[in-house]
């Protein structure tokens, strides 16, 4: 048994319902806290084992109405009665409903966020990404607690420390081995074990070219925070498109000219952090053309409504178009 922690939990959209779980999430994005919040009001008797803590060893786990298993592998018995396992890694268990977790999206982190001015949690959302427990840190350690989360993953750190430094340009895979073996020893086989991995594990993401697969791609990470806790470059442009890339819950391409396209919408959505009227006017005449029905165009602080042939094109600030979607 374990005591629920006294600091307050937050509740997220995503709930636990009381039936065999199995959860998937990357590092720091709230496993353990989705557990917490359904043991706020969990009566009954529940075990809690978490695979990584060195003190742990076998536990006698009849008796319990539930057990929780955190960072589950394989080799540990599943008991029979209802079960929560958490983990990194992309694994699917025999009868568990599989849900998968992600960081805070902006209506999450701004509902978790104790200064409940929107505009303060969009500039801290921008520079510190979407952990929830940075929203508590004191500014000082932020950065620091974010580079302790990124020596702590299990994956090639020169290799996630270039894609996670570079979100929002576009490469082909071919061209990242290149820079990276003139810098390290590095072989094929183990390069794309990795990128395999960091996209299995939900890490990294790899946004194609509409209808052209082998050109290059975006890269986006599932913490846009990690930008500016890895490189001095400021890249304001590549991490609000992260930011809005993680927001977008269906298939998602890119065009030229365009941030994203979205067929199954049929939507393009432009990313832009400082636009006015006459410069939009001349991005938009470069969209291809009768491709979609609408145009969303997503801003740091810019907000107006313009006309363009048949579209009614709306400029919304980062935070009212997340609430919006």
């Amino acid at each position: 048994m374990i005591k629920l922690p006294k600091t307050k939990i937050y509740s997220r959209k995503l709930q636990l319902q009381y039936e065999n779980t199995l959860i998937i999430g990357p590092p720091k994005v709230g496993k353990t806290f989705l557990i917490l919040e359904f043991l706020k009001n969990f009566d009954k008797k529940f075990l809690y084992i978490d695979l990584n803590d060195l003190r742990e060893r076998r536990l006698d786990i009849l008796g319990y109405d539930l057990v929780i298993i955190e960072n589950y592998n394989r080799f540990y018995p599943i008991p029979n009665t209802t079960t929560f396992l958490t983990s990194q890694k992309d694994i699917t268990v025999r009868n568990f409903k599989k849900i998968y977790l992600n960081a805070l999206d902006f209506e999450e982190y701004y509902s978790f966020d104790k200064h409940q001015n929107i505009t303060h949690s969009f500039n801290t959302f921008l520079q510190d990404g979407n952990f929830a427990e940075l929203i508590f840190l004191d500014d000082f350690f932020k950065i620091q607690r974010l580079q302790e989360i990124f020596r702590l993953m299990p994956y090639d750190m020169d290799i996630l420390r270039f894609l996670c430094s570079h979100i929002g340009e576009k490469f082909s895979l071919y061209q990242i081995f290149q820079i990276l073996k003139k810098h390290k020893k590095l072989s094929k086989d183990t390069f794309y074990t990795q990128i395999d991995l960091l996209q299995k594990d939900g890490i990294v993401f790899f946004v194609d070219k509409f209808n052209a697969l082998k050109a290059p791609k975006k890269v986006f990470c599932y913490n846009f925070g990690f930008k500016n806790a890895l490189t001095y470059d400021k890249n304001v442009t590549g991490v609000l498109e992260n930011m809005v890339f993680l927001e977008l819950k269906e298939e998602v391409y890119y065009l030229d000219n365009a941030t994203f396209y979205l067929p199954q919408s049929n939507k393009i959505v432009l990313v832009y952090p400082f636009i006015n009227q006459q410069q939009l006017q001349s991005k938009l005449k470069k969209l291809p053309k009768n491709l979609s029905d609408s145009i969303e165009v997503v801003t740091i602080s810019n907000e107006f409504e313009m006309q363009y042939k048949n579209y009614e094109v709306e400029v919304k600030p980062f935070w009212i178009w997340a609430f919006v979607e």
